[in-house]
């Protein structure tokens, strides 16, 4: 075909389309193409609430506390699973319930006592505690209970071990005896082992107070003395507590 054939032709197309009016598209079909996009958008919406009802159920079912009786969230109250996630900031230190009380052996709970017939031995005890130290006697006693010399003293005491109190040790109670002594030979031995509170078998006369454990230790000055005092505590049924505050006060024992 020659150019001019097809030129022609295409002239033609131009004009026959310019000659043939577009026509409007009718009201009703316009209506009707409006109610089917307002009917398409109201089932999409009642599809999505749906599906949310749905979700809230199921988290409801799967996490346990979050609802009433059947673990849908109760009206009214937000639901702990639907929430957002928590702060990542600090939390707060949890407080404590309660603190320990303070040891028998505080500060503020004991009395320094310094006794010169012991060589200038000072003890630490505990202000309940009684103290026992008689004129013409070389010896201390100590007690969580009240203290009185029997009537025929203590010369003659059975393992040479007093035990003057009013009544017998009651369970958690205790008698420490502080016996002086000038021995050059027992200090020097004292001093040369590490000062230490071990057991010992329970005397015969602790037993008769209600003694049910024993301990002891070897006290000595530092500045090389023939002072020695030998510490000897009867115990009643004790408990942890009572132990480790009769093995204070001997450990803290010293003649500064």
């Amino acid at each position: 075909m020659s150019a001019v054939a097809e030129s022609d032709e295409q002239e033609l197309r131009a004009l026959l389309e310019r000659g043939v009016p577009q026509l409007a598209a009718p009201a009703q079909r316009l209506e009707s193409v409006r109610t089917r996009i307002r009917r398409r958008r109201r089932r999409r919406a009642a599809g999505l609430s749906g599906a949310v009802v749905l979700g809230i159920v199921l988290v409801g079912l799967l996490v346990p506390g979050t609802g009433g009786s059947a673990g849908v969230p109760a009206p009214g109250v937000p639901s702990t699973a639907l929430a957002g996630p928590a702060s990542a900031g600090p939390r707060p230190a949890p407080t404590p319930t309660s603190t320990p009380p303070p040891t028998s052996t505080d500060d503020a709970a004991v009395d320094l006592r310094q006794f010169a017939k012991l060589g200038g031995l000072t003890l630490r005890l505990p202000r309940t505690w009684s103290v026992l130290a008689p004129g013409g006697s070389s010896t201390v006693w100590v007690s969580s209970q009240a203290l009185a010399l029997p009537a025929g003293g203590c010369d003659k005491a059975l393992d040479d071990f007093c035990t003057p109190l009013q009544r017998s040790l009651e369970p958690g109670g205790v008698l420490v005896q502080f016996a002086f002594d000038l021995a050059q030979g027992k200090a020097d031995k004292a001093r040369a082992r590490a000062p230490q509170v071990g057991n010992e078998a329970v005397y015969t006369a602790c037993r008769t107070i209600g003694g049910t454990a024993q301990l002891a230790t070897q006290l000595t000055d530092q500045a090389g003395s023939a002072v020695f005092v030998l510490a000897t505590a009867c115990l009643s049924h004790p408990g942890p507590a009572q132990e480790a505050q009769v093995r204070d006060v001997l450990t803290t024992a010293d003649f500064t």
